[in-house]
């Protein structure tokens, strides 16, 4: 069985797919770009300006610091909230019934990110550099009993799973920055295959995403294979919502089901995207620790003497976007408008809309394999 996108993306004419020439040069700006199936209802889009590592035949390896500029999107009549926090039969209306959406600014939260994208494949690999206090925090959250629905990573700030393994949770410091503990989580956000312009990439978030928040089951294992058997499915009532309230054909969500099932089952095939070094390397470009040996972070222009360099979207993805769509000021909180999620006051602090995924319910996922 192979890879299935559930619709056809809608993307700038010419462009083509990742992995395939020509490739970017270490150290360009690219916007990654998230469109909806139904972009052409509001054309409006989340993008993040992200500099690129590393691009060539095995795929994209691009970096994105702490405190950067995105745009995010928001729900007409639902102004004052993040997106994925609108109740479900709200946000997941049929096509025809659907609210508007409109285009915000919003920094992302955290150390920053380093995305991994491997050619012809309906997903990207996250390595998140965060704050340790924050994973913290939000664990005592969980185990309160909060009521609160967990943030997606592919439409918030910088939400992701609890650490993936026991090496992720170790928490990391540096002098320079007054032994600020950091933590390291693996991601995996189901899309659909990449597109690529010369500023640009493009793909749709998928809803479903999948974690490795069991540190007795990381995703790498002692004998330096990859397991999927603490993999654990997130946002599963989402996707399920997606089908049932008429968001998009129900078979759509079975397709991201199937191909989140495929990526487990495949890991092995994908190892470059898996490398322990690209955790190493979030580390050093977050400013935190060596990084991996030969990495050329000056050629790049991301030395640790420049972790959060500032990026801007690229102007083909601007350009691109409809200005009558862009919320006036008076719609916008001002919270919103300095830090997209409206509570963190810096990059160090996580804000209200970033709460970790607690465990689906039981029977959500089940492998052959599992206990």
């Amino acid at each position: 069985m192979e890879f299935t996108d559930p619709f056809e993306l809608t993307v700038p004419p010419g462009a083509g797919r990742l992995g395939e020439a020509p490739f970017w040069s270490p150290g360009a700006a690219v916007t990654w770009t998230y469109r909806r199936f139904d972009f052409d209802i509001d054309h409006v889009e989340v993008r993040r300006p992200m500099r690129v590592i590393e691009d060539g035949p095995l795929g994209a390896v691009l970096w994105m610091p702490g405190g950067t500029a995105v745009t995010d999107t928001r729900l007409v009549g639902w102004e004052g909230f993040n997106a994925h926090d609108v109740p479900l039969d709200v946000r997941f209306r049929p096509r025809a019934e659907a609210p508007h959406r409109y285009e915000v600014p919003a920094v992302w939260q955290g150390h920053g990110v380093l995305k991994i994208a491997p050619p012809h494949a309906p997903f990207s690999v996250w390595v998140l550099v965060k704050p340790a206090e924050a994973t913290d925090r939000s664990a005592d959250r969980d185990h309160s009993g909060d009521a609160g629905r967990p943030a997606d990573a592919g439409r918030s700030a910088d939400a992701s799973a609890d650490a993936d393994r026991s090496a992720d949770t170790e928490r990391h410091s540096d002098p320079g920055r007054g032994e600020s503990p950091v933590t390291v989580e693996w991601y995996i956000n189901l899309e659909t295959v990449h597109c690529r312009t010369a500023e640009a990439v493009y793909t749709s978030d998928l809803i479903l995403d999948i974690t490795f928040p069991v540190p007795e089951e990381p995703l790498h294992a002692v004998d330096g294979s990859l397991s999927s058997r603490g993999a654990v499915f997130k946002d599963v009532h989402e996707i399920t919502a997606a089908g049932e309230y008429g968001y998009w054909p129900r078979e759509w969500s079975d397709i991201v089901r199937t191909n989140g099932a495929l990526v487990l089952d495949r890991l092995e095939e994908f190892r470059w995207a898996f490398d322990p070094k690209w955790e190493s390397l979030a580390l050093e470009l977050a400013g935190f620790g060596e990084g991996p040996a030969g990495f050329e972070a000056e050629r790049a222009g991301l030395g640790p003497e420049s972790p959060s360099e500032s990026l801007l979207l690229g102007p083909a993805s601007i350009e691109a976007a409809d200005p009558a769509v862009i919320a006036p000021d008076d719609r916008v909180d001002p919270d919103d408008r300095a830090y997209g999620n409206g509570a963190a006051a810096s990059a160090n602090e996580i804000s209200a809309g970033q709460r970790e995924h607690r465990r689906i319910p039981a029977g959500c996922y089940t492998r052959p394999d599992s206990r």
